[in-house]
């Protein structure tokens, strides 16, 4: 959707979209996206590792199941106050281009540090199962965004980001109190251009709908709806 002054709303968790199906992106940013259930799991899962990581932070530290993370030279990022304003702002990080057209905002759920000082950006990822080998795809655009963020904002950004992902351990103990696996799953944030692609998403936004995508499941699940409701009638 568009803002008042008639600038692209963007935000880093919905860019994937436009990877996935440029024609899918085009109708959600043209028209509302249909209403989805709330994650209220996934939502309390970020809250307890957000808390979690914080707790761990003020020893300068992560916790034991992404400690590894030092062996890399990473370590956290310790301005607390200055997180939770990007955990919690959307605004605090937006950069707004009028020249091209969008504002893109959103809020990060946590930063870490490379041995240069540079910032990594971070985001926990909580699900049934371990995650695959393909998993990155979906999210690479989001932290090369928030990279992006960043060093429009006048900060040095590291190439790299990670998904800190957390699953069940075991799925087949009946106690009600679950342990978590944690993975850590490095990205190479580098290699995107993901102003290039803030500026394809802005002109295929400016066109006419781009028509459905053949290679698309929601594209063919919703083509010739309409008839089939209309046959129906008959």
């Amino acid at each position: 959707m568009k803002t008042k002054e008639g600038l692209w709303k963007l935000s880093p968790s919905g860019l994937y979209s436009f990877t996935d199906c440029p024609s899918c992106f085009w109708v959600e940013n043209h028209y509302k996206r249909a209403p989805m259930l709330p994650l209220l799991l996934n939502s309390a899962m970020d809250s307890i590792l957000k808390h979690r990581y914080d707790s761990y932070r003020e020893k300068n530290t992560f916790p034991p199941e992404t400690r590894a993370l030092e062996k890399d030279g990473i370590k956290p990022f310790t301005d607390i106050e200055k997180l939770n304003e990007w955990r919690e702002n959307t605004s605090s990080l937006e950069v707004i281009n009028e020249k091209i057209g969008y504002i893109l905002r959103g809020k990060i759920d946590d930063v870490l540090m490379d041995k240069n000082g540079a910032l990594v950006p971070a985001d926990y990822k909580s699900s049934g199962n371990e995650p695959g080998e393909d998993k990155q795809k979906y999210y690479r655009d989001q932290l090369a965004a928030y990279g992006f963020m960043f060093r429009e904002h006048g900060h040095k950004v590291s190439s790299r980001a990670y998904l800190l992902h957390y699953y069940p351990k075991d799925k087949t103990n009946p106690s009600i109190t679950i342990e978590f696996e944690g993975h850590i799953d490095p990205v190479d944030i580098g290699s995107i251009n993901i102003e290039r692609k803030l500026k394809d998403m802005v002109e295929l936004l400016n066109n006419p709908y781009p028509g459905h995508n053949g290679i698309c499941e929601r594209c063919n699940y919703h083509n010739g709806r309409g008839d089939l409701l209309n046959n129906d009638d008959k």
